[in-house]
């Protein structure tokens, strides 16, 4: 097992995560097959959390646990995840209040999409008690998950670790022990206007991406001195929008989900770079004694634009889904990042598998340095097979 001061991180992007998978494959490439996390610590958000999760499960075995992984998104469909039923939401806008849109029900937050099959599938496939078997035994010192406070605005961890591990108060955030359900996940995926939220305790929480403004934060209380981020950003020269003469509603999810789901995160590195370089001025013993410490950091991200890559399966979504994704401004012509969030179909989540496999095969000198696994970072690179069709 690798040091406990090693995290690993992996932020939303809904459908999108499914390169994480991929990435996280080529890693385990690395180990032995009878080879325990080497990520004791980790922390995950959104789409994130999910596959976070679903490690912390089978922390005594990296192998077992990213291959279970891989089965389900290889398999992902989008009633698995969610139902869109148009009837209802237009019965709510018209009905639902004596002048529909003008006097909407007050007790009930609008959402355009029902998560409860989310919810079904994570209790099918999620056994909850192995993460707390794996930490008792030594696989894994912490599961970290990451949601928002509607009522007070703040970026809430939820966290299951060993008893080193307090709980913390920052500015605009914190950290709560407790024992990580489905209502965590489901809560922590649940972006606003999307899905509806989640009540845990007497608080409602939505995707914690959205106050999220230190994201490496709960590594490094939980004790990361390296973190190993897997984010889903598109590459800065493809990351161009070409409104053609028009704005869409699709234009402005589209950077809206981009902002919520990377820009914190590439914020917090910069500023993880200036601390570090600061601390590296310090005389060593006096870092000992003041308590400093460095904190090593390496991202993975995809080569290509993973909105790209979403056009030719919009056809693949369902009916209902296209139309209303069409009255968004979603035509086909051009990228949109809300297609590729909700794009749960077989092919594209296949496809992201792929590319996150090869991009870090790719990568795999720098990623087996980082991790302290030289041995096979001269390792001759292979070559990723092309995903199903």
């Amino acid at each position: 097992m690798a040091k406990p001061n090693t995290a690993l991180l992996l932020t939303g992007g809904g459908a999108r995560a499914a390169y994480q998978v991929g990435a996280l494959k080529a890693i385990a490439e690395l180990y032995p097959r009878n080879q325990g996390i080497p990520f004791p610590i980790l922390c995950g958000t959104s789409a994130g959390a999910l596959n976070a999760t679903a490690l912390a499960c089978h922390a005594s075995c990296f192998h077992l646990g990213v291959r279970k992984l891989e089965w389900v998104w290889r398999r992902f469909e989008t009633r698995h995840i969610f139902d869109f039923h148009p009837g209802r939401l237009l019965w709510r806008l018209l009905y639902e209040g004596s002048a529909g849109l003008i006097h909407p029900d007050p007790n009930r937050a609008f959402n355009l999409f029902d998560n409860s099959p989310l919810r079904k599938l994570l209790e099918q496939l999620i056994d909850y008690h192995r993460i707390d078997d794996n930490i008792l035994y030594g696989s894994l010192e912490a599961l970290a998950i990451t949601a928002s406070d509607y009522e007070s605005g703040l970026s809430t961890t939820f966290f299951q670790g060993r008893s080193q591990h307090h709980p913390w108060e920052r500015e605009r955030r914190r950290g709560i022990r407790t024992l990580i359900t489905s209502d965590h996940l489901i809560a922590s995926s649940a972006l606003p206007f999307i899905f509806p939220a989640t009540r845990i305790g007497d608080k409602f929480y939505g995707d914690g991406s959205i106050h999220q403004l230190s994201p490496l934060s709960p590594a490094i209380h939980l004790g990361a001195e390296r973190i190993l981020a897997i984010a889903l950003a598109p590459p800065p020269q493809q990351n161009q929008s070409q409104y053609r003469d028009r704005l869409t509603s699709s234009h402005i999810a589209s950077r809206l989900l981009d902002t919520v789901f990377t820009d914190t995160l590439n914020s917090d590195l910069e500023r993880l770079g200036r601390i570090n370089l600061t601390l590296s001025l310090i005389p060593e013993r006096d870092r000992a004694r003041l308590k400093l410490k460095t904190v090593e950091a390496c991202v993975l991200k995809p080569s290509q634009d993973l909105d790209m890559l979403a056009l030719p399966f919009l056809a693949q979504l369902p009916t209902k889904m296209r139309r209303l994704l069409r009255v968004l401004g979603v035509r086909g012509d051009e990228t949109s990042s809300l297609a590729s969030f909700l794009m749960f179909v077989p092919g594209y989540c296949q496809q992201l598998i792929a590319l996150g496999y090869q991009d870090t095969l790719d990568d795999r000198t720098r990623v087996a340095r980082f991790l302290d696994i030289e041995s096979q970072a001269s390792a001759p690179p292979v070559t990723a097979a092309q995903p199903a069709r």
